[in-house]
């Protein structure tokens, strides 16, 4: 079976469970009957393994209880095309997210409400997780997270990042007027990254086909890209072509919607000198 977003997620499952336990990929081979290059592509969500594989890799590893009767669950829904998780199901989704950004040549952020998370400074995110009612110790765990994604814009041959950014979304002070500044200043660094794109759509253009809601596309080089799409209570990735697609064929409009790249940078150091009460 071809790859798709639960196939990342079992893959990566798959792998740490490996690792936990301490097993060679040479020696689950011999365990389980099936080549080293297979579980390879397998763990890497390259190919997806069907549930009486998943079982037999299971077993070798001696995994039983709740996580076996959780990993055999989602082979057997893998073959499903799109993704939309709810509830319990959201740590799963994320999973497949956070393999998907790691392996990407490129991901381009598209934000009509938000800066893009792999964008935003530690009090901003602080600030959307405890205004948004989580539990302090809940918020911190996740703000840890989210800084540990954003390490793809900065590793050793980082991912090409094109963020589009609704110029509203600079102007509304999340955490306040200091915490907005300062992520302005942020977003000014991080765009003199050779790898990170920065464009800001002006607040004077009007309808522009951003306006049909965020979104991240990850482009990978050995398999389709997926579109992520997140709410209040549910996460959904999309891994059908013809739904990819019409995501792909959005982004050129979009992004003749945008200003330039200096004019961006123009419209952002702006907005931080209005925050920081420097305008005139």
């Amino acid at each position: 079976m071809e790859s798709n977003a639960r196939a990342r997620t079992l893959g990566a499952e798959l792998r740490d469970l490996r690792k936990a336990k301490r097993v060679r990929m040479i020696q689950l081979e011999q365990q389980v009957g099936i080549s080293k290059s297979m579980l390879s592509r397998i763990e890497r969500g390259e190919r997806l393994a069907g549930e009486t594989e998943v079982a037999t890799i299971l077993g070798a590893l001696g995994v039983v209880g709740s996580k076996r009767r959780e990993l055999l669950a989602l082979a057997r829904e893998a073959a499903r095309s799109n993704w939309l998780a709810t509830g319990s199901g959201l740590p799963q989704q994320l999973k497949a997210l956070i393999e998907y950004e790691r392996v990407s040549v490129s991901i381009t952020d598209v934000a009509s409400l938000l800066v893009p998370g792999l964008l935003q400074t530690p009090d901003y995110i602080r600030a959307i997780m405890t205004e948004g009612g989580l539990p302090h110790a809940e918020a911190e765990e996740r703000l840890r997270l989210r800084l540990e994604r954003q390490k793809v814009l900065t590793r050793e041959n980082p991912v090409r990042y094109l963020a589009v950014i609704d110029e509203f979304v600079l102007r509304r002070p999340v955490g306040g007027r200091s915490v907005m500044a300062a992520q302005a200043r942020h977003l000014l660094a991080l765009a003199e990254l050779e790898n990170v794109t920065i464009r800001v759509v002006p607040g004077d253009r009007g309808w522009h086909s951003g306006l049909y809601g965020s979104f991240e596309m990850l482009e990978t080089v050995r398999t389709s890209p997926v579109v992520h799409l997140e709410h209040l209570r549910s996460s959904l990735l999309l891994d059908k072509l013809q739904d990819v697609q019409a995501y792909v064929d959005m982004k050129p409009t979009l992004l003749a919607a945008t200003a330039n790249a200096e004019d961006s940078t123009a419209l952002i150091r702006k907005c931080a000198e209005r925050l920081e009460g420097q305008e005139t």
